[in-house]
């Protein structure tokens, strides 16, 4: 095997100290000669694949904040040192996007996990346990692939057939040597993902534990957590059918419960993932770093607290639901205004909490969305999750008994940017649905965009499409 090099010492250190890094060579990198000669070492890079998925430019910030910030539910506290300000204000340029270091260390991360998945196999060790490690790195290059198409192109129902413009699909560590790359459609680029996928979860055993040895299950893919993502996939590929069926057999599994009314602030304080979580990114137990929570923390006074609830938000939760401004909130006057900052994530350093990806409501979310969506439409269904998830919120709301595909889509739509809130997943829930977005209690120019407005997919870095001219840009930049 020649001696390629792979950076991820930084990526590797302090993951929930899953698996230590290597004595022998401690440099800024190692040889992958070096780091996949055996089991231990595969295991040392996948703990880096899943440690770099917790960065600010991925999930620690910009892939939980940017789609709520764009669509509606996030508005700034503060006037000076913003994060995707230009995000905010529609007023996004391909050269100085707050979402170019986004689209760097994304293309990054798959490099890293394409050496797990190609140099796992020729490892010294169990068969057993190098096929899991493969099984969890093909369910991480999913994701990642996932997040990317989101961002940077269209919804897949954008054309007939989705043969608009997806992404660079990167299936194999990228040399300098390499043919550069040029954008597969979004179909390809989703036929990838599930395939990924599907070849992860025929690969997994099913214990539902992942092959490393720290931390808890939902911290790792398994056949469960993979086969969740999957039927997400699915229901964004409007594949109604297959997300209806993956998500029905993960909530008759009940391998995982809904968090009950009275439990559910509490379930997003510390570090112990709850009952309903599915898949999630740990903080390690020596975390000194900011994390998410410091953007929210409504008593922090350093420069970081600035992502505030927008009035449109709040105002859809009833006086009586545990998601709503009582409850699910803090309340803080900032220079005679009064703001109010989420719960979902505590604060930084010891208070960081984990960052959940995955939940058992959204699961059920997803069958109803998809009951409804199917070939022989389940309206029974569709009402009874809609409503459990409405009544675990506010108990005291009225059962609905819904008749028509638009008034079930609509309540969905609703529930989800009730109970998904600073979770990643607005902008997309609209964009995929053809709606438009319009924002209320925000201050910028530009409020509200219509479904087809080039700003609402994020420009491809200049540099990236100057360097190669088989990459073409997204209209509008």
């Amino acid at each position: 095997m020649k001696k390629y090099y792979i950076l991820l010492i930084v990526l590797l250190l302090g993951f929930s100290s899953c698996e230590k890094i290597l004595d022998k060579e401690p440099t800024d990198k190692l040889s992958l000669e070096d780091l996949f000669k055996d089991v231990q070492g595969a295991k040392t890079a996948l703990a880096g694949s899943y440690k770099a998925l917790l960065e600010e430019d991925h999930y620690n910030k910009n892939m939980m904040v940017y789609p709520d910030i764009l669509a509606g539910n996030i508005k700034f506290s503060k006037n000076t040192n913003l994060r995707l300000e230009n995000v905010y204000e529609v007023a996004l340029d391909a050269q100085v996007s707050s979402m170019n270091a986004t689209y760097a260390s994304l293309y990054s991360e798959l490099n890293n996990v394409n050496n797990v998945i190609k140099y796992t196999p020729s490892s010294a060790g169990s068969t057993i346990e190098k096929a899991k490690i493969i099984a969890e790195a093909k369910a991480i290059r999913a994701l990642i692939h996932f997040d990317l198409v989101r961002i940077f192109a269209r919804p897949f129902n954008y054309t007939t057939d989705a043969s608009h413009l997806g992404i660079s699909v990167i299936l194999q560590p990228q040399l300098y040597s390499d043919p550069s790359p040029f954008r597969a459609t979004v179909a390809e680029t989703y036929n990838v993902i599930i395939k990924d996928l599907t070849e992860a979860i025929a690969a997994f055993d099913d214990t539902n534990v992942g092959v490393l040895n720290s931390g808890s299950k939902q911290n790792y893919f398994t056949k469960s957590s993979t086969k969740a993502l999957l039927a997400k996939v699915y229901l964004y590929q409007n594949n109604w059918n297959a997300a209806f069926a993956l998500a029905d057999e993960i909530i008759k599994s009940n391998q995982y419960t809904l968090i009950t009314n009275a439990n559910y602030v509490a379930s997003w304080v510390g570090r112990v993932p709850s009952s309903e979580s599915i898949f999630e990114l740990p903080v390690e137990t020596n975390f000194t770093g900011g994390g998410l929570g410091v953007y929210y923390e409504s008593s922090n006074l350093s420069s970081y607290r600035m992502y505030a609830a927008t009035g449109d938000l709040t105002g859809l939760y009833s006086t009586d639901d545990v998601r709503g401004i009582t409850k699910m909130f803090n309340r803080e006057a900032i220079n005679g205004v009064n703001y109010v900052f989420t719960k979902k994530y505590q604060g930084g350093a010891t208070l960081a909490t984990p960052i959940k990806v995955l939940r058992l409501s959204e699961l059920h979310l997803i069958r109803a969305e998809a009951a409804v969506e199917k070939t022989v439409a389940d309206f029974t269904v569709a009402n009874a999750d809609l409503n459990l998830i409405r009544k675990r919120g506010d108990a005291g709301a009225i059962t609905l008994n819904l008749t028509t595909k638009e008034a079930v889509i609509d309540a969905i739509l609703l529930e989800r940017r009730k109970e998904l809130a600073f979770e990643g997943n607005l902008l997309f829930d609209l964009m995929r649905r053809k709606k438009d977005i319009v924002r209320v209690d925000v201050t910028p120019v530009v409020k509200n965009l219509l479904t087809d407005d080039d700003r609402l997919i994020m420009p491809l870095p200049a540099n990236t499409v100057n360097a190669n001219r088989n990459m073409k840009q997204n209209p509008g930049y």
